[in-house]
């Protein structure tokens, strides 16, 4: 509760509405793909796209800014999540991230590519930015207008951009009614740098046909069984 009243605040602050359907997540401590808040819920389609493979190319989603810190800023230093290099050991300078020179970046989500079902939960780490810097991340509902969660973190950027991963932060959102577009913005520019993003949509997973017909089957062996009880 607290977080969802902060995160009203803080759009309202800036003259913005929230929808009083959607869910902020974060900002809190990542370190590898389970501190996730989303671990363990049930999706219908869930993408992760960590950047090691220096691409984005998960389903329906397009970079607004930006690109694989690799490419667009070279093959130096980069603050990849801490276990994309294999190891959690306080480093992320050995994997690869989203690297924009601006103040934001951001991704757009393409529901046709997406079986026509935008994704209601939507997140994405923050890795790197300017010392003292106050990040902020905002969701926009399936218009492409309307924000549905607007979130504020500050306090835990370093004075390093050596990839250092204790900094790092998970910011996201859900809505029911689908999430088109997410930002993030180091309210003092200077570059910045992102990583796992993430998207799925809630609900339950259609079944294999195998799993299907297994249910079909003790379905069957469960009815024939309480009409012999019947008959008894």
């Amino acid at each position: 509760m607290r977080i969802r009243i902060a995160a009203v605040l803080l759009a309202l602050s800036v003259g913005i509405a929230v929808e009083a359907s959607a869910a902020p997540f974060g900002p809190t401590p990542y370190l590898q793909a389970s501190d996730s808040p989303f671990t363990g819920l049930s999706f219908s389609y869930f993408f992760l796209e960590n950047f090691e493979d220096h691409n984005l190319n998960t389903p329906g989603a397009t970079g607004l800014t930006g690109g694989p810190t690799s490419i667009v800023f070279g093959p130096g230093v980069h603050d990849s999540v801490d276990a994309d290099d294999g190891a959690i050991d306080g480093s992320g300078l050995n994997g690869d991230s989203w690297f924009n020179s601006g103040a934001s970046t951001g991704f757009s989500f393409d529901a046709t590519a997406l079986g026509g079902l935008l994704p209601t939960h939507v997140g994405l780490v923050w890795t790197d930015g300017p010392f003292l810097t106050a990040v902020s991340f905002v969701a926009f509902g399936s218009d492409g207008v309307t924000v549905v969660c607007a979130i504020g973190g500050s306090g835990f950027a370093n004075t390093s951009f050596n990839g250092e991963t204790a900094e790092d932060r998970f910011f996201g959102c859900s809505d029911p009614g689908g999430i088109s577009r997410v930002t993030m913005t180091n309210t003092l520019g200077g570059g910045i740098e992102v990583d796992h993003l993430q998207y799925g949509r809630a609900g339950v997973a259609v079944p294999e046909p195998g799993t299907l017909a297994l249910v079909g089957l003790g379905s069957l062996l469960l009815g024939v069984r309480q009409r012999r009880r019947r008959r008894a």
